[in-house]
């Protein structure tokens, strides 16, 4: 890959890193990022674990999640989840798929994810619900089938579960998808914790509307950020390769 995008690149990286130290993405979570030189392309590790993605990872797909240069390494099967969603949301620059340990009793119970913390409002709209796999599947979004229907449930929100799987989040940047997989792992957690102790206290749409907005602002985001970056463990960028042109 040129280093025309090697900031993205070490934030991708990043992200991987974050995700996997804060225990939201295990070995088999990812995140990726619409380019910027070319909407109709994203970026994505090779099969990796988060924790060990190094920037000479990072590899360029199309949307029909095709490599744009063969090399012979393993792709993530479910790079469909990317390239669908990137296909039927042009608004969408970052997508992130979890099974983290909140949001997992939602997706085996169907229960619904609701906002009962102010960060939780990130899903004032929701959260979808998949359960369209191909008959003949395995539980992974692998075919191109699947990812559509995956789109389809994911809709105009932010975040969808996939039934007895997990979670997929999106947002306006890689950031913004981080703190979506951090903050509805969160918010799941809360609100099982809180429906033992009694009905939990719902914040509705409208309010979740106007309370989200703090943190689409580029300052909370960087404040969000720099605080998982300073928890990564010392060393971690000559690890991950970051600041290498890839």
């Amino acid at each position: 890959m040129s280093d025309t995008e090697a900031n993205l690149v070490e934030q991708l990286v990043t992200a991987n890193r974050i995700l996997a130290n804060e225990d939201i993405v295990d070995v088999f979570g990812h995140i990726s990022v619409r380019s910027e030189r070319d909407p109709q392309q994203f970026l994505l590790s090779l099969s990796r674990s988060p924790q060990a993605v190094k920037a000479s990872d990072i590899q360029r797909y199309r949307l029909d999640c095709s490599p744009l240069v063969e090399i012979a390494e393993k792709h993530y099967v479910e790079r469909v989840i990317h390239g669908a969603i990137y296909q039927a949301r042009p608004d969408v620059l970052s997508v992130c798929h979890t099974h983290s340990d909140g949001v997992l009793p939602f997706a085996v119970s169907g229960e619904t994810i609701r906002p009962v913390i102010h960060m939780g409002t990130l899903f004032w709209e929701g959260v979808g619900w998949f359960d369209r796999y191909d008959a003949d599947g395995n539980l992974l979004i692998s075919t191109p089938s699947e990812g559509n229907a995956l789109a389809e449930s994911l809709g105009h929100r932010r975040g969808v579960l996939l039934k007895n799987h997990g979670c997929v989040v999106i947002g306006e940047s890689v950031v913004a998808a981080v703190m979506a997989a951090f903050y509805l792992d969160k918010n799941a957690q809360i609100q099982l914790e809180s429906a033992r102790l009694g009905q939990p206290s719902f914040i509705e749409p409208e309010l979740g509307r106007v309370a989200s907005r703090v943190f689409h602002s580029p300052l909370v985001q960087e404040r969000a950020w720099g605080y998982w970056v300073a928890r990564l463990p010392h060393g971690w960028e000559t690890d991950a390769g970051v600041g290498v042109r890839c």
